[in-house]
């Protein structure tokens, strides 16, 4: 029986950085923050939703629909077979305003639109209203591996019916709240460092991030097509058993390190999470092009959908965006490989092999 192939055929993406248009250069014009929080740039929502809808809709689901839009004219259709949604902690900010309300109203008359608004798969749902989607619909609130998990249910899915096609996406929002816990516990920074030279920092702790994404998956590539998705592996705190999971990951695709053309680290900036990452980085793939992107679009759950975003954006147009660069290698000819490694807070480890279709 043939392996069934899984293509990225369309991309859309809400970030820190000018990523929404693709008409504007890949990362041409690089955003600096001088906070330790990246916001989204954001485009005039007018073009995307109805204005009678957007007056109704939260920020971030505004981002969501929108980055989902833009997936969808992308891969030039609208009508996706299922929707797979992903995300760490969902939409807290209207999370936090209903409960709030909650207690300040002592639980009577009750506002119901940020409760509604505040679930893990309101935007799944916002989603499959607008394409009048009524086929498979979830979403994966599983942290550091909440995109991936989302990218591997619908690979199962094109195993399952490989003419189908799924939008899968993810979204995570930068909250106040969220980045005061967290910068106690040493997860973001608290001296102020510019995001663009977040790598020459040499502290513990990241800089929040926040982001939506959306790709068009489908098991048949065609002329919209970005790149394809070889396999992903996810791991729980594997230690020193990265190297080997890495080699053997590898192996299973009939590849070796000499096979990968660009590898784009998910180091975060904290020199304490970043140890393993980089130390595999820096021996084995000391020979590679690497690039590296979390001084762009910050730290949160789903960031490696950002990454995704550029992996597959890398080999459709065969550009290694300067911003992005972590070392001076000679890029090849031809891009055919893309390896993703990726980490969240040292526990959530990931690998992402895409290959040019």
């Amino acid at each position: 029986m043939e392996k069934t192939a899984y293509f990225i055929n369309g991309v859309g993406l809400i970030s820190p950085q000018f990523t929404f248009d693709h008409g504007a250069g890949f990362l041409s014009q690089p955003q600096e923050y001088a906070s330790n929080t990246l916001h989204c740039v954001t485009p005039d929502f007018k073009t995307y939703i109805n204005p009678v809808q957007l007056r109704r809709l939260s920020r971030f689901l505004r981002i969501g629909l929108s980055s989902a839009i833009i997936c969808l004219r992308d891969a030039k259709n609208e009508n996706p077979d299922g929707i797979i949604t992903s995300t760490g902690y969902g939409f807290l900010v209207d999370t936090a305003k209903f409960l709030i309300e909650l207690l300040t109203q002592q639980e009577k008359h009750l506002t119901p639109t940020y409760f509604m608004q505040g679930t893990y798969n309101a935007l799944g749902g916002l989603v499959a209203l607008y394409v009048k989607c009524s086929g498979y619909n979830t979403t994966h609130v599983s942290k550091g591996v909440a995109f991936e998990t989302a990218l591997w249910d619908a690979m199962m899915q094109l195993q399952v019916n490989d003419s189908t096609h799924f939008l899968v996406g993810s979204y995570d929002e930068a909250d106040p709240v969220l980045f005061a816990v967290n910068s106690k516990a040493g997860h973001y920074k608290l001296e102020p460092v510019p995001s663009l030279a977040l790598f020459e920092s040499k502290s513990t702790g990241s800089l929040q991030g926040e982001g939506a994404a959306f790709f068009f998956i489908s098991a048949q590539a065609n002329e919209q097509t970005y790149c394809r998705i070889r396999d992903i592996r996810m791991m729980y705190k594997p230690n020193d058993e990265l190297t080997t999971a890495l080699h053997d990951f590898l192996r299973v695709n009939a590849m070796s390190v000499a096979d990968i053309d660009v590898v784009i680290n998910g180091a975060s900036g904290d020199v304490v999470h970043d140890r393993i990452i980089d130390t595999i980085c820096d021996t084995i793939f000391n020979q590679v092009v690497q690039l590296k992107f979390k001084h762009l679009c910050g730290e949160y759950c789903t960031a490696s959908s950002f990454a995704v975003w550029m992996g597959a954006s890398v080999l459709k147009k065969q550009h290694i965006p300067p911003v992005a660069r972590a070392n001076q290698i000679p890029a090849p000819p031809s891009i055919k490989t893309v390896l993703i490694l990726n980490q969240y807070m040292a526990r959530n480890y990931s690998f992402i092999l895409l290959a040019k279709h």
